[in-house]
């Protein structure tokens, strides 16, 4: 479970910027929205707002790239290859500054703190230690190709300092060499989901795979049929495409790559069932649809979503979505809300998005430490502020006020009909 994610000098984002899963002392909803780990009290979700080059985005990008560095950076490049990070660029003493990520998570009881910082050529500082109780104890720490290991604690690392590229985290050689506490951390690091809101198509296969599995046929037609779409039920079947049938609608430049991308495929087609009534309104039959053809995008959207839904809260997973809300309606986005917010559902999954439906900030859902405003100053910083932070009364209508500037986060845009009064 993730504690906090600080991010500082990446994009958008000058000074350090933490997003804080520990709950505060408030009292609402602490029933269900609160999981607690030990002794730990943790908040399930997290909703981010912000007018449209807010930052929202930039955060959850670092986050990806936080996850990507920790999981590709011992086997993707050489030693003269850089690293593709970005530094903040609107002020000059930041351009040749390193980028600065830490999080703070816990894998089953165990609780760690682990950060690297780094520009373009080297990694400046990395560190991994491990929390017990109140005191923490280094695992290694690292100044550019300086490594002090603790080997008691982070067995079977010896010498491996010798083989980290100064454009290598030490935390990914180690996993790589199956240290094991490093491919545990590498592992959970590795199990978030980081999608973005239009591009949740990636995820359809993970729903496709429990739809297949006689375990989680029902439970997945059931996700379907309570979301109110007017589908009955939902199947698979396959229907192979050929690229013989298709090829004379493709440029002769683009068939040889076109074929290799055929093969790549899962010839896999989702199948919707629609009841099908006569003219008393009495049920005849089902009619079949293909799902790509025939559903709306917020459908399809709402079926790629649901594998990783289960998934996440079978598996206790962090689930991170920009543009949640597009293409869902703001019950249905509320609805997913509640699956991590439950009391009912045993699990210690945890939800980060970043959305602009402002239904959701709602009191009834939410607690007040839920919610963060992203806007940006004068200087192009990206900032957070937490809703708990403006100290409202837990009755204020939280989505009125911010629609009305009070939490900041929202866009002061200049009247554009007058650009085209005179033609």
């Amino acid at each position: 479970m993730i504690v906090y994610f600080k991010v500082g000098n990446y994009k958008s984002i000058n000074k350090p910027l933490t997003l804080n899963f520990n709950s505060s002392s408030i009292g609402e909803h602490s029933e269900s929205n609160i999981v607690n780990n030990g002794k730990t009290s943790l908040l399930k979700s997290i909703l981010l707002y912000g007018h449209n080059a807010s930052g929202k985005s930039k955060i959850l990008d670092a986050l990806d790239y936080f996850k990507w560095f920790i999981n590709n950076s011992a086997t993707e490049k050489n030693s003269n290859q850089d690293i593709d990070v970005e530094p903040f660029r609107l002020l000059e003493s930041t351009i040749n500054k390193p980028s600065y990520f830490e999080m703070s998570f816990f894998i089953g009881k165990a609780k760690y703190r682990y950060g690297f910082e780094a520009d373009r050529q080297m990694v400046h500082k990395e560190w991994l230690l491990e929390v017990k109780v109140t005191k923490e104890y280094p695992l290694f720490l690292r100044i550019g190709q300086e490594i002090d290991i603790d080997f008691k604690r982070f067995e079977n690392s010896n010498d491996l300092d010798k083989r980290t590229r100064k454009n290598a985290l030490f935390l990914s050689v180690a996993s790589q060499w199956n240290v094991k506490k490093a491919q545990e951390i590498d592992g959970w690091i590795e199990s978030i989901f980081n999608i973005h809101g239009i591009n949740d198509k990636d995820y359809r296969q993970l729903t496709i795979d429990l739809l297949n599995d006689k375990k989680y046929t029902k439970i997945v037609n059931k996700f379907m049929q309570k979301a109110d779409l007017g589908i009955d039920s939902v199947d698979v079947v396959d229907i192979p495409i050929k690229f013989e049938d298709i090829k004379e609608n493709i440029p002769e430049e683009l068939r040889d790559r076109f074929k290799e991308e055929l093969k790549r495929r899962s010839p896999t087609t989702v199948i919707t069932g629609h009841n099908k009534y006569n003219d008393n309104d009495e049920f005849v039959e089902t009619e079949s649809f293909i799902m790509d053809k025939a559903e709306s995008e917020g459908t399809k959207k709402y079926f790629n979503l649901i594998g990783l839904l289960i998934t996440a809260l079978l598996e206790d997973r962090l689930v991170i979505i920009d543009e949640f809300d597009a293409r869902l309606h703001s019950l249905l986005s509320k609805a997913i809300i509640k699956l991590f917010n439950s009391g009912k559902i045993k699990t210690k999954a945890q939800l980060l998005v970043a959305s602009h439906d402002t239904a959701l900030i709602d009191g009834d859902l939410l607690r007040r430490d839920q919610v963060y405003f992203i806007e940006k100053n004068v200087r192009g910083e990206t900032k957070a502020t937490s809703l708990v932070e403006f100290k409202p009364r837990k009755e204020t209508p939280f989505d009125k006020k911010y629609l009305e500037g009070k939490y900041g986060g929202i866009p002061f845009i200049d009247d554009l009909e007058s650009l085209l009064i005179n033609g």
